[in-house]
């Protein structure tokens, strides 16, 4: 399709509408893909996020409201999404997660609001980083914790050349079934516009975080980054 997102300077409208048209199939999908994983991931970054009973946490890219029902019980989650059909899939479904159509370079909320962020498989999405973690920190208290979680391409050599070799093969066949392969091989291309871990940990330092720490799951097929606000 001549409006397939380009990786990392794609924009906003076009990635919402890619994303509005896969929202039905959306969750299917990535369950096959990871093979069951993607359940393990957003529960790690929910329990990484250390939230309470009584706290507001924000969900960033919260999609279909999955990451927000891995948070404890007790807590308040508002959900910012550029697509609103992924948003009505989580009212659908009964998520607990308050949706908000939005971007996450420019929250519409107050200073300070928010006493912990979540994100699952946002970040490669986004035109540009920095901007993006300026506004998690704005939106955060002093001692907010943020955590986020995203497909990132394995150290290792052989790993590598494996994962990419799955991804570029399994993504598009399932993209064709559900008839929609241009999407599934634009997310198989996002994967690569990732910075390093390191890299991104240092962006998050920049933009102010503090005591950041990126921890590798399933062989690096994903990174779990977590942070403090200053």
């Amino acid at each position: 399709m001549s409006d397939l997102p380009e990786p990392g300077r794609a924009g906003e409208r076009p990635v919402r509408a890619m994303f509005d048209g896969i929202a039905n199939r959306y969750d299917r999908v990535n369950d096959v893909l990871s093979f069951g994983c993607d359940h393990r991931w957003r529960r790690l970054t929910a329990e990484a996020a250390q939230a309470k009973s009584g706290e507001t946490v924000l969900d960033v890219g919260a999609g279909t409201g999955k990451l927000a029902d891995a948070l404890p019980p007790g807590v308040r989650v508002v959900g910012v999404d550029l697509s609103a059909a992924m948003l009505e899939q989580a009212r659908r479904r009964g998520s607990r997660v308050d949706g908000v159509q939005g971007s996450a370079l420019a929250f519409p909320f107050r200073e300070g609001t928010f006493d912990a962020l979540v994100s699952a498989f946002v970040l490669r999405n986004l035109e540009s980083l920095p901007p993006a973690f300026a506004e998690m920190a704005r939106i955060l208290r002093p001692g907010g914790r943020l955590a986020l979680v995203d497909i990132t391409q394995p150290s290792g050599t052989g790993m590598r050349v494996l994962f990419k070799g799955y991804l570029g093969t399994a993504a598009p066949i399932l993209g064709r079934l559900v008839c929609r392969s241009d999407a599934y091989r634009y997310l198989v291309r996002s994967v690569t516009t990732l910075p390093p871990a390191e890299v991104v940990c240092g962006m998050l330092e920049r933009s102010g975080f503090e005591s950041c720490t990126a921890r590798s799951l399933t062989g690096g097929m994903t990174t779990l980054w977590t942070a403090t606000r200053r």
